[in-house]
């Protein structure tokens, strides 16, 4: 039973049968598709399966016999329905349970891992993920700190593959280069010192004057 005409109606299942009909009139005053004016066309079909439903809702209980049968019939399904609800009810969802019905295993060990095994492959992706994403990390380009103000002459700086400069350095390394002066905006007055590099950084409008770190042997 998919359709509960009481409710089309808005009307206790008690009601008599004056209050039935008072019902069906007012919803179809409301819902008649020749009341709706300029709608849409899905609107106005939407309008005609509402009507329609009104319509059949007063055809059965506007009639003794078929509300009758009706009514017989939506006590029936309710009955079945509460039914299927309460077999659900029972130790359904209890943790404590035994195995469902057709799987049963008779090794408590077995048993055991089976239970934690889904928690298991819970936890091993996770900790995959969170491997994978510190690698992914580590690997990015992004790991060294960009200079900025405190990279200051006599410290010294990385330069990249794109020939710029990537990041502080220690000066130990003997592919760091040292800082003596920046970082310097373009167009300003300021000017690299005879022998030094002027490097420009990963920001277009700065650059560095750079010369040889000393530990890297060329200074």
């Amino acid at each position: 039973m998919s359709i509960d005409h009481y409710a089309t109606l808005g009307i206790d299942p008690l009601a008599e049968h004056e209050t039935v009909r008072q019902a069906w009139v007012a919803a179809a005053r409301t819902h008649h598709p020749d009341g709706l004016g300029e709608v849409t066309e899905a609107e106005r079909r939407a309008a005609e399966r509402r009507m329609h439903d009104i319509n059949e809702a007063w055809r059965i209980l506007g009639t003794k016999e078929l509300r009758s049968a009706y009514d017989k019939e939506r006590e029936r399904t309710k009955d079945q329905s509460a039914a299927v609800e309460e077999t659900w009810d029972e130790d359904w969802f209890d943790a404590e349970a035994e195995d469902p019905p057709g799987f049963e295993v008779g090794n408590p060990l077995v048993a055991t891992v089976l239970r934690i095994l889904p928690w298991f492959v819970v936890g091993a992706i996770g900790v995959g993920i969170f491997v994978f994403s510190a690698f992914a990390t580590n690997s990015r380009p992004e790991r060294w700190k960009n200079p900025d103000i405190r990279t200051v002459p006599e410290e010294c700086v990385l330069i990249g593959d794109s020939g710029r400069v990537e990041g502080d350095a220690d000066c130990a390394d003997v592919t760091a280069r040292r800082v003596v002066a920046g970082p310097i905006t373009k167009g300003s007055p300021v000017k690299c010192p005879v022998g030094t590099d002027k490097v420009a950084t990963r920001v277009e409008w700065e650059f560095y004057c750079l010369v040889p770190s000393p530990q890297s042997g060329d200074g």
